[in-house]
């Protein structure tokens, strides 16, 4: 749960010039945030209430307690949090802005892509938007976004917007989801399906910064998968790893060198095989995935 305010520690005026991770750097994580901040200030139709919240990796969890090693291992830098009243709004409604800085644009995309479910509703705003029960959470580069919206949810829609909109204006526009993932093809891809994992792909310590997406065959749907090992002799490694991992009898082990085919448990069929520097695989029925696997393979030659 988050803690409320006035527990919260550290705290920074919006254009404070010293304090931790302060830095004079034009692209330093704290000038870089105070910019969009004040660009969202500019824009938006309502005003900041309060001193801009600070946090950096340690003391996240001052913040986000029990989720900021998540965070952490997965690049972040920096937070920003700051609460906005619209100018329309209700006696004590307010909306909260947080904006952190993972670091890179997969880091953030490995946290928007976590909080998918089928049931997500999408929001054709920045690289990616969800409309969340309380608020929205969004993509934009290097930054994950959320806003939250406190007493009157449902009429502080339109400012929540707003205030996105704002931010997708004010911060550096990133690469595509489907860009991130390559050389995964973007051909069929299916839409809100790229993914990266920076650590622990499919529970497994040894499978780490893994880019994955989804793609429809024959009505079933397929997730690739690439890891990036650095070279031929290490990506074999790292498949005889996984192999001393899975369980003691994998099924249809497939006829490839440095390969392995095994049923995760709720995940379903993995393949994976070494090929060259990269690790590649497909996660889904064997004679669906095969073929899109062989073609995956073909491309990364």
């Amino acid at each position: 749960m988050r803690p409320s305010i006035g527990l919260i520690a550290l705290a920074a005026m919006l254009f404070g010039g010293c304090g931790p991770g302060d830095s004079s750097a034009p692209d330093a994580p704290r000038p870089a945030m105070t910019r969009i901040l004040g660009g969202v200030a500019a824009d938006v139709p309502g005003q900041r209430t309060g001193d801009v919240m600070w946090y950096e990796p340690e003391n996240l969890y001052e913040y986000v307690d029990g989720m900021a090693g998540y965070y952490v291992d997965s690049g972040f830098l920096l937070l920003a949090h700051s609460e906005w009243r619209g100018r329309d709004s209700k006696e004590g409604a307010y909306v909260e802005l947080d904006i952190y800085d993972m670091g890179s644009p997969v880091g953030a995309l490995d946290i928007l892509a976590d909080a998918r479910t089928p049931q997500t509703q999408y929001v054709d705003l920045g690289n990616e938007a969800h409309e969340t029960d309380d608020g929205m959470d969004l993509r934009v580069g290097g930054y994950y976004v959320k806003l939250v919206a406190r007493r009157d949810i449902a009429g502080q829609r339109d400012f929540i917007k707003a205030l996105a909109t704002a931010v997708v204006k004010a911060a550096p526009a990133g690469p595509s989801d489907d860009a991130l993932v390559a050389p995964l093809p973007a051909g069929g891809m299916a839409p809100h399906t790229a993914a990266y994992s920076t650590k622990g792909f499919l529970g497994r310590d040894c499978l780490n910064k893994v880019r994955e997406a989804a793609y429809e065959v024959q009505g079933k749907r397929v997730r690739l998968f690439v890891i990036d090992a650095g070279d031929a002799d290490k990506a074999k490694e790292m498949v005889a790893e996984w192999k001393d991992s899975i369980p003691p009898q994998p099924i249809g082990a497939p006829a490839l060198p440095n390969a392995l085919s095994y049923n995760e448990d709720y995940v379903g069929t993995v393949t994976a095989t070494a090929q060259g520097k990269w690790l590649a695989g497909a996660i889904g029925e064997a004679a669906v995935a095969k073929p899109l696997l062989a073609s995956l393979l073909k491309r990364l030659q």
